[in-house]
């Protein structure tokens, strides 16, 4: 699905683009984890248990085809950039009737190479890859590293809104337990409260 993809700027001479394949898990690992010690720092521990996670959940996603995405390599043939396009399940609704919503995460380009179109290059692989197989929009969650190519490329913020559930809203100071216990909410046929 992914086809040739070509850097518009100034990417550095003999960098070729090509599709991931299943092998490419642990090297589209690494650059996730650049992605986040980028930025903030992780534990060690942290990270080799969500390496761990991660494997299973892009050979899982790849062999259901639900998962595509983009290497750039230099010369040598390291990897430089890359990013993934994943259909993430969701909900139907009148307006967006698909079971999946084409969804751009992991991309990241190495430091040293940033500003020269390669992450650019990948969002519209990634972005063609979702016209491609008929889905009428395709969302991500931008850093602001990020931003300003998502936004030239026409992304445009939504309202989505989040709320940590780790960590007591202003507004229920001092509530926090005794609220959530009465809120009657089920999971699994228990009260989430209990």
């Amino acid at each position: 699905m992914i086809r040739g993809v070509r850097s518009r700027n100034r990417a550095p001479a003999g960098t070729r683009f090509r599709p991931i394949s299943l092998t490419d898990a642990r090297e589209a690992g690494r650059q996730r984890e650049a992605m986040f010690l980028d930025l903030e720092p992780i534990a060690p521990g942290v990270l080799r248990s969500y390496r761990r996670r991660f494997l299973r959940w892009f050979g899982q996603e790849f062999r259901a085809r639900r998962l595509f995405g983009v290497l750039a390599e230099n010369q040598e043939g390291r990897t430089v950039a890359s990013g993934l396009l994943w259909l993430q399940p969701r909900h139907p609704t009148p307006m967006f009737p698909q079971l999946h919503t084409p969804y751009i995460l992991s991309v990241y380009t190495e430091p040293e190479l940033r500003r020269r179109g390669l992450g650019t290059a990948i969002v519209r692989s990634l972005v063609e890859t979702a016209r491609e197989l008929g889905f009428p929009r395709v969302e991500l969650h931008a850093t602001e590293l990020g931003r300003g190519i998502y936004h030239r490329l026409g992304f445009r913020p939504t309202n989505q809104m989040r709320l940590s559930l780790n960590r007591q809203h202003k507004g229920t100071r001092g509530k926090g337990k005794r609220a959530a216990g009465r809120s009657g909410t089920i999971h699994r046929g228990r009260s989430a409260g209990r």
